[in-house]
C-alpha cells in the first residue's frame, strides 16, 4: 500500500504545468532507522485502558536551567502575577510542589475534532516534602527531584490508555502550568477525554487539573508582559535563547514538523525521528520550570534582579507598567527610574518618560511631571510633540500662565511642521493648531470649548 507522501506526490505531478511550483515534500533522513524501544529508552505500560509507551526523565534539583536551579521555582509563588488574571486561581493555594508542567504534541497544529495529543509530557515536584531538600516519606522517590513522564501512543489504538495514564498520575495533583495551554494543550484535552468516556474503565475520567475553573498558570500571557518590548517573538523557543541563555542541541526538531514526523512514524515504523520529539517535548516541559520561577521573581521585585543585570531595562519598564496598573506606586516608580537611568537605547527612552509621567500625573504630583517632560525634552531632542503637550497642559491648568503653554505648543507645532517627512504627522498637526488656536482665544477671553483633561 502507497503512503500517504507518495500519494501526495503523485498528486504534486498531475496539477497544470503552469501551475505554481510547490516545493518538494520533506523527507527525513538525519535519523537512523529502529524501532522505539531500541532509540527510545522507555518501557511499555499496561492498565485498564490498555497499553503505551512511557518514557520518564528525572532531574536533581541542583539542576540549572538557565541562571538558577529548578529548585528556585519551590521558594516562589504567582501571588503577584494573580491580580493579572484573576480566574486563573493563582492565588496563596497555588503550590508549585503540587501541580502538574504539561505540554503535548499533536496529530495536527490547528484544532478540531480529528487532531489528538499522540504525546503527553507532564512534570512534576517529586520527593520535595515541605521544602527543598525535604524528602516526603510517602513519595518513591529516594530524593527530590523534577521528574518528566513522557506518555506516547505508538498507534491511535492505544489512546485510552494513555488518557487513562496521565488521569491516573494527574488525580493528585492541584493545579496546572503550561505555556498557552490554556488556548491549546487543556481544551484538545478536554475534548479527548470526552470524545472517549465511552471507551474509558470505569471511574477514569477528565483530571479535576484540566477543567475550565481549575487553577491554570499559562506562561505564555505574563511572559508577553514582560518581554514583548524586547523582544520580537515570546515564542518558548525565541525565550530559551534570550532570557533563559538556552540553546538546544541538534537533536531536536522543529515544532511545526513534529506531526509530520508522527505520520512518518505511522507510515513506516521508523521511531528514528521520534526520539528528537521526545527531546523536544521534554526541553519544553523544563524550561516551563525555569521561565515559571522568572516570571513570580520578576514580577514580585524586579529590582533586584535589574541591578544585577538579570532583567534588562525595557523589561523592567514593563514590570513598572504591571505594578503603575496594580496601583503598586512605589515600586512602579523606583522601576521606572531605575530603567531610565540604565536604558542605554535613546529611540526607547520617551515611552518610559511617557509612562512614568503618567505615574506622577496619576497622584497629581505635577512640579514632578514637569521636571521629568523637561528632562525627556533635553535628553531625546526630536518631534515628538508629547512631552510639549504635557508641558503645555501644565502651565494653562496648573500654572494658569497661558503665554508659556502657547509657547509649548508652538514649539512642538514648529518641530512637527519641520520634521522630516518620515515622523511629521498630520493628526498632530492638526491637533497642535487646534490647540495653539484654543489658548489664543482663551488670551483674548473669548474661549469656549469644553476644557480638556490635565
Amino acid at each position: 500500500m502507497s503512503s500517504v507522501l507518495d500519494r501526495l506526490r503523485r498528486l504534486q505531478s498531475l496539477r497544470p504545468q503552469n501551475a505554481p511550483v510547490e516545493p518538494e515534500l520533506p523527507r527525513i533522513g538525519y535519523s537512523p532507522a529502529g524501532t522505539l524501544d531500541a532509540l527510545v529508552t522507555g518501557q511499555e505500560i499496561e492498565n485498564a485502558g490498555g497499553r503505551c509507551w512511557l518514557v520518564t526523565e528525572r532531574y536533581p534539583l541542583e539542576t540549572v536551567r538557565g541562571r538558577h536551579p529548578l529548585h528556585a521555582l519551590l521558594s516562589t509563588t504567582p501571588r503577584s502575577i494573580a491580580p493579572l488574571y484573576p480566574k486563573a486561581g493563582l492565588d496563596t493555594d497555588f503550590d508549585f510542589r503540587r501541580v502538574a508542567f504539561i505540554d503535548t504534541e499533536t496529530s495536527g497544529l490547528g484544532g478540531g475534532a480529528g487532531v489528538y495529543a499522540f504525546m503527553v509530557g507532564v512534570g512534576i515536584f517529586e520527593g520535595a516534602g515541605a521544602g527543598h531538600g525535604i524528602p516526603d516519606p510517602r513519595s518513591p522517590v529516594p530524593s527530590p527531584q523534577f521528574t518528566v513522564y513522557q506518555f506516547f501512543m505508538r498507534h491511535p489504538g492505544e489512546e485510552t490508555a494513555l488518557l487513562t495514564a496521565v488521569a491516573e498520575l494527574l488525580g493528585e495533583r492541584s493545579g496546572l502550568v503550561t505555556f498557552n495551554g490554556r488556548t491549546f494543550d487543556a481544551p484538545l484535552l478536554r475534548g479527548r477525554y470526552q470524545m472517549n468516556r465511552r471507551f474509558l474503565p470505569v471511574g477514569v475520567g477528565l483530571p479535576g487539573i484540566l477543567a475550565e475553573d481549575a487553577p491554570h498558570f499559562d506562561l505564555l500571557h505574563p511572559a508577553r508582559r514582560l518581554w514583548k518590548r524586547r523582544l520580537s517573538s515570546c515564542s518558548l523557543s525565541n525565550l530559551e535563547a534570550q532570557v533563559l541563555g538556552l540553546h538546544r542541541t541538534e537533536d531536536d526538531v522543529p515544532g511545526s514538523l513534529i506531526p509530520y514526523l508522527y505520520t512518518q512514524f505511522l507510515q513506516t515504523g521508523n521511531a528514528g525521528p521520534m526520539a528528537g520529539v521526545f527531546y523536544h517535548n521534554r526541553e519544553d516541559i523544563v524550561s516551563m520550570v525555569s521561565l515559571a520561577e522568572l516570571l513570580c521573581r520578576h514580577f514580585a521585585d524586579p529590582l533586584p534582579s535589574a541591578q544585577t543585570g538579570e532583567l534588562h531595562p525595557l523589561d523592567l519598564a514593563s514590570v513598572a507598567r504591571v505594578h503603575a496598573e496594580l496601583g503598586l506606586a512605589e515600586s512602579a516608580e523606583a522601576a521606572f527610574i531605575h530603567a531610565l537611568e540604565n536604558l542605554a537605547d535613546a529611540d526607547r527612552l520617551p515611552e518610559i518618560f511617557d509612562a512614568l509621567g503618567w505615574l506622577f500625573k496619576r497622584q497629581e504630583r505635577w512640579d514632578e511631571a514637569a521636571a521629568l517632560w523637561q528632562r525627556w525634552l533635553s535628553t531625546v531632542p526630536g518631534p515628538d510633540p508629547r512631552p510639549y503637550v504635557e508641558l503645555a497642559k501644565y502651565c494653562e491648568w496648573q500654572g494658569n500662565d497661558l503665554e508659556q503653554a502657547q509657547m509649548w505648543t508652538a514649539w512642538a507645532l514648529h518641530n512637527q511642521r519641520s520634521a522630516p517627512v518620515r515622523q511629521r504627522s498630520p493628526q498632530a498637526i492638526n491637533e497642535l493648531q487646534y490647540r495653539l488656536a484654543r489658548i489664543q482665544r482663551k488670551q483674548a477671553g473669548g474661549d469656549d470649548s469644553p476644557p480638556e483633561t490635565p
